[in-house]
């Protein structure tokens, strides 16, 4: 088996291989039978569940959902925060058909022009966690979501009239230690928000040869000093009727 990032070829040694299979296995579809998961899109939901509720004929598949949204079968997980059981959620991909993961998540905006309840569709993540170095890239390296998938979605919810902004953002490794000066260089550096998983998920996709893109609701403002309560009023059904709409739109092809 074998995984890639942008222009470079990793193959796994037998220990890794072999560690990658006992996970898949034992914790992400723990006795299920990874390929009889069929999905080929996986909708990965970080800290709050925005999905579950809306599957249709959903099945359990160990810790993963296969289920209707939309009109298209399609997997589901929400995880919490961070990076590790992501980690091994996307390394277990490799044994299943799913070739788009697309996230959906939270942030804080880092813009003063970016209101709380806004939608923001990250084009890259600057890599701030501890694990994208293991895949490729440097620490404080931007990297790429997935450029076609990013337009088709940003353009897409950009058409239903909602408040999106497409550009880069920050994950940090700390969500609780963002000091008044990494939030003012951030803003400087012009980046939209922040967050804790974007570019670890974009580097494990790009590892993996899976495309993948963000959506994230912005539910705090660091560069305002200001905390919302978007997550329960009418801009999170707004949100997550968009995504259902471009689950089961031609858009996704």
């Amino acid at each position: 088996m074998k995984a890639a990032t942008p222009g470079t070829i990793h193959f796994m040694t037998a220990w890794e291989e072999k560690f990658v299979r006992f996970v898949a296995e034992r914790w992400v579809f723990q006795g299920s039978d990874p390929h009889d998961y069929t999905p080929r899109v996986l909708l990965l939901s970080f800290g709050e569940d925005f999905i579950s509720p809306l599957l249709q004929r959903h099945e359990h598949f160990g810790a993963l959902y296969a289920g209707d949204l939309g009109g298209r079968r399609i997997g589901y997980i929400k995880v919490p925060p961070g990076t590790v059981i992501l980690e091994g959620i996307m390394r277990s991909l490799a044994f299943t058909r799913v070739d788009t993961v697309i996230g959906l998540g939270t942030c804080g905006a880092l813009q003063p022009e970016i209101d709380c309840g806004d939608i923001i569709i990250a084009d890259s993540a600057k890599a701030g966690d501890a694990l994208a170095s293991h895949y490729g890239f440097e620490y404080g390296q931007q990297i790429p979501a997935d450029a076609a998938l990013t337009d088709s979605l940003s353009g897409f919810f950009q058409r239903r009239e909602l408040p999106v902004h497409t550009g880069p953002i920050v994950t940090t490794g700390a969500a609780f230690r963002e000091t008044d000066e990494q939030i003012q260089g951030w803003n400087k550096d012009g980046y939209l928000g922040v967050e804790l998983e974007a570019s670890a998920m974009f580097a494990l996709a790009g590892f993996m040869n899976i495309r993948s893109a963000i959506a994230l609701m912005v539910t705090d403002s660091p560069i305002r000093q200001e905390l919302s309560e978007a997550l329960r009023g009418p801009k999170r059904k707004a949100f997550i009727d968009a995504l259902v709409d471009y689950v089961g739109s031609p858009e996704l092809a």
